[in-house]
């Protein structure tokens, strides 16, 4: 007999993850130019989050915090890959998928993978049943289609990218209910494309938005958004799935971050800081805002905890559960959360106070980092504008403290693993 929970207390999972979609770029977080009417159904029918952190300001790092829960330093990637890297997604960790499908779940990606381009790191070894995509970001070449583990397209149409990652997650859950698994509750991962650069849109949509060939690509996303929940409500899985919609950080050169300085690339507010919706009916109250503040890999640990999963032991774990949140209550123990850019540590967040220590990039005209640190009240000031640390030494003090523990934990770490792959050290 199974342990786990019967099939109707547990949802099925939906996790749509846009590629440099900005914390503004949505209606519901006041955007007035580009229109995303079916995204904002998701959070009038649920929950908006309004400090959602991604783990880092680029690609790789945060989905790979995503699915481990873990800071992307203690997973070795730290940087965003290329396809002439011989690194990526370790056989250690333990990811997201594959929790989920010891759970009992069938699970599915469909889109960006970008945590390595080997076969030992195809999202097929990594816990997905299903996977179809592009193995990294769409300006590195070859920009090549995957179905499994094969090949299929290598001449790539990047406007059709969009209606294609859909289709596919519409084509799995059409086969799921047909095959009326009502034991087997399901994942899908539908990590888009867009709107990374170069921007690609169907000809549907060229034109249509008042926010340029951007807006275009945004307005295109949602749509197909609708799509998938359209579908959902056809099959009557609506009510016993978990729909979450957001991004891996924030936006490149063009989308808005929401007033919030800084875009990708940096760790000032407009970096990490991105968009999160989520709904699930009956469970997530309706038109609930949330000012709690929580991290992407968080997620892990949240749905392990409603799909009856486990979260391994013989690691550290940094995100929490923060089920309390999705349903509407706050977070019980607050916590720091620490940002970097590759291996230095850049910035903590810790309640309203954030602390600046370094940045990327720096400005070489001008005296290494000398307007640091700097302290900001993020309910105050979330634009970061006004350097507060002269007021507030106890403050400085602590989150330093917070800062330079956290440092020396990841540099342990870090050595160990090298010693490991040098055959120097066998801990685990």
């Amino acid at each position: 007999m199974s342990d786990h929970p019967p099939a109707q207390t547990r949802p099925n999972i939906v996790l749509v993850v846009m590629d440099d979609l900005g914390y503004g770029d949505l209606s519901c977080m006041g955007n007035t130019i580009v229109r995303t009417p079916r995204i904002d159904s998701v959070a009038a029918e649920g929950i908006t989050v309004r400090h959602m952190y991604a783990a880092s300001a680029v690609c790789t790092p945060s989905r790979a915090a995503l699915l481990t829960g873990r800071y992307p330093q203690r997973v070795g990637l730290p940087k965003v890959l290329n396809p002439r890297d011989g690194t990526g997604l370790p056989s250690f960790e333990y990811t997201l998928p594959q929790l989920l499908r010891d759970a009992g779940y069938r699970t599915a990606m469909f889109g960006k993978w970008h945590l390595g381009c080997r076969p030992e790191h195809y999202p097929t070894r990594h816990g997905f049943d299903e996977y179809a995509g592009l193995l990294y970001s769409n300006d590195m070449h070859p920009v090549e289609l995957f179905e499994g583990e094969e090949i299929t397209t290598a001449d790539v149409d990047q406007a059709a990218l969009t209606r294609t990652y859909t289709d596919q997650a519409i084509a799995f859950v059409e086969r799921h209910s047909i095959e009326r698994r009502a034991h087997e509750p399901f994942f899908v991962y539908l990590a888009h494309t867009m709107p990374h650069i170069p921007l690609h849109v169907e000809d549907e949509f060229s034109g249509r938005s008042a926010g340029g060939r951007y807006g275009d690509v945004v307005e295109s996303l949602d749509h197909h958004v609708g799509r998938l929940l359209d579908r959902l409500d056809d099959l009557g899985l609506a009510d016993d799935t978990l729909v979450m919609v957001t991004s891996d950080n924030g936006p490149w050169f063009e989308g808005s971050t929401g007033g919030l300085r800084g875009t990708k690339l940096h760790t000032y507010e407009g970096g990490i800081r991105v968009p999160f919706v989520a709904r699930w009916p009956g469970r997530i109250p309706e038109g609930v805002v949330s000012d709690e503040v929580v991290c992407l890999f968080d997620l892990l640990p949240t749905l392990a905890g409603l799909a009856g999963g486990a979260v391994p032991g013989d690691r550290p774990i940094d995100g929490v559960d923060i089920t309390d949140v999705l349903t509407g209550g706050v977070q019980p123990e607050p916590r720091a959360l620490f940002f970097f850019h590759w291996w230095t540590l850049n910035a903590v967040r810790w309640g309203r106070w954030k602390l600046h220590l370094d940045r990327f990039p720096r400005d070489p005209n001008r005296a290494q980092g000398r307007e640091l640190p700097q302290l900001f009240d993020l309910e105050l000031d979330p634009a970061e504008t006004y350097d507060l640390r002269h007021g507030n030494p106890g403050v400085v003090e602590h989150l330093t403290e917070l800062a330079a523990a956290f440092e020396a934990e990841i540099a342990g770490q870090r050595d160990a693993a090298e010693a490991r792959a040098a055959g120097r050290a066998t801990l685990p």
